[in-house]
């Protein structure tokens, strides 16, 4: 989840489409993940919270928010994401293995 956060991230601020395919592939591949029993249901549903905060990334940048609303939301997936690598530090190798 941290390597989606910071692909979005490290060329400036990311664009609306660009989060939006984020948020697909997340949603995508962690069912797939889930469905083949390769993540606990644990780990789905607190990777839920990142590819939420995604979404409302997402709509933040649709609804015009200024640069520093969007970074608080970033800074807070960013922490987010990484207690969740911490909890489940294969969880980013599985999700990214998909690309």
């Amino acid at each position: 989840m941290i390597t989606s956060i910071m692909g979005l991230t490290e060329g400036g601020d990311p664009t609306s489409p660009q989060v939006s395919d984020e948020v697909i592939f997340i949603s995508d591949t962690l069912s797939l993940l889930r469905d083949a029993e390769e993540i606990s249901n644990d780990a789905f549903l607190e990777a839920g919270m990142i590819q939420g905060g995604l979404s409302i990334l997402c709509s933040m940048i649709m609804n015009g928010s200024n640069d520093q609303e969007i970074s608080a939301q970033i800074k807070s997936m960013i922490s987010k994401a990484e207690a969740l690598r911490s909890r489940f530090p294969e969880l980013d190798a599985k999700i990214e293995s998909h690309r």
